[in-house]
């Protein structure tokens, strides 16, 4: 089995900005010009936002009797691109005026339920099939033996199958820096110190005996499976100890938090994917059945976070002579929307049609792909143009991923059966 690339010796974030920063091949000095990267060369950030988020408040400026909205939304228009401003939610008209140049919004996708789990999966996975793998997991892979976290998932969901490997789940309460600096043991009941350097070794290397022995009397089936998936995490641990301090990830502020550990990773050449959740617990703090002016709040904060994912992509060198942002795909999504018209509660149901941005590297940015009818139902496309046809498509999850796929140079046809989505074109540059 190959071994995981080491990358060089770690430096600090600050101390990486001024040394030009790291690459997935490690240190670079940036070429005078951008040169395009491949989609086998393009990073993405997957931001989730579980419970559905209520898409007339931004993305669907659709002012008709048939949506209900609050009297101080506003249609307007940054860089091509049609939103909903609002004085409650400043971060979304500070992000359009800045990146919609770089922005695709897709509006009108239908997810063919308002179960909560199913539409994760189906958003997640364009089937409710256990066996698909999801988009990120078949993305992260691509990243080869060469990175030690394909995919570094701070929070959101997942259904590897083929895959289970490709993602290295952080915690929410920093467990992962925990175990590689030796606090976890430290905290023991059985255990007052941390682990010696030396005692590490030893146990690592005692370890690996055994695993190899269990390996060899386990050549193929499960236990082969858990073999090689052991070493894996064995190899990535011994890579990723220098790295502890830069993986330190903690949920209080998870938005503020996430975008520094993202842009860390991505700077260290640490990872090629990264997911993060926003508004969890339960079935997300965005399932406003009561109350949906909540959203105003769960949207600022998104959009500030987009913001600052943005600000600090494009301020950090990339490996191609441009800039992070230049290599990054960012897609940012929910399960489902909103109802059109409040319920009694003054709040909005689940709704089978939402939006979704795609931002960055690989996208013909300053557009909207999709439109809402008067009554918020998705309308067809021309998949082509992304502009409304009769004789178009309805846009489902199969689509999206096979848009993602398509960015990341993978073939979406093993992944995304005939007949349930193809490549909006449109979205691609």
């Amino acid at each position: 089995m190959a071994r995981i690339w080491v990358p060089p010796r770690p430096l600090s974030r600050r101390a990486l900005l001024g040394a030009g920063g790291l690459t997935l091949g490690g240190l670079f000095l940036p070429s005078p010009l951008a040169a395009a990267v491949t989609g086998a060369q393009r990073r993405f950030v997957f931001v989730f936002c579980p419970g559905g988020w209520d898409q007339s408040m931004v993305f669907a400026p659709v002012f008709s009797s048939e949506v209900d909205r609050d009297f101080g939304d506003a249609p307007a228009s940054a860089g091509g691109i049609p939103y909903v401003d609002s004085e409650a939610r400043p971060s979304v008209r500070r992000f359009f005026e800045a990146w919609a140049a770089r922005t695709c919004v897709v509006n009108g996708w239908n997810v063919p339920s308002v179960a909560h789990e199913v539409c994760t999966r189906l958003t997640m996975t364009g089937t409710v099939t256990a066996s698909q793998d999801d988009w990120v997991s078949i993305v992260a892979n691509g990243a080869g033996p060469e990175v030690p976290m394909p995919n570094v998932l701070l929070d959101g969901p997942l259904f590897p199958n083929l895959y289970p490997t490709a993602s290295v789940r952080l915690g929410t309460n920093g467990q992962l820096s925990a175990l590689l600096t030796g606090e976890a043991s430290a905290r023991s009941t059985l255990r007052a110190n941390a682990p010696s350097a030396s005692s590490e070794a030893l146990s690592d290397a005692l370890l690996r005996r055994r695993l190899d022995r269990y390996t060899q009397r386990h050549l193929v089936g499960t236990g082969a499976t858990v073999g090689a998936a052991t070493r894996i995490a064995l190899d990535r641990a011994e890579v990723l100890r220098g790295y502890a301090d830069e993986l330190e990830y903690r949920s209080e502020d998870a938005l503020t938090a996430g975008v520094t550990t993202i842009l860390a990773c991505f700077e260290l050449g640490l990872a090629r994917t990264a997911t993060l959740a926003y508004g969890t617990g339960g079935n997300g703090a965005w399932d406003t059945h009561s109350d949906n002016r909540v959203q105003d709040t769960l949207y600022e904060a998104l959009f500030a976070a987009l913001c600052d994912l943005c600000d600090g992509l494009d301020a950090s060198p990339g490996s191609h002579g441009g800039t992070l942002l230049d290599e990054t795909c960012i897609v940012v999504l929910s399960e489902m929307g909103r109802t059109p018209l409040y319920n009694s509660a003054a709040g909005k149901d689940h709704w089978p049609y939402t939006s979704a941005l795609f931002i960055g590297s690989g996208v013909r940015g300053g557009q909207v792909v999709g439109e809402y009818a008067d009554d918020l139902t998705g309308q067809p496309i021309d998949i082509a143009t992304g502009a409304p046809s009769a004789s178009g498509e309805v846009l489902y999850p199969g689509h999206l991923g096979a848009t993602i796929l398509a960015l990341a140079d993978i073939d979406p046809g093993p992944w995304v059966p005939e007949g349930s989505g193809r490549t909006i074109e449109a979205v691609l540059e």
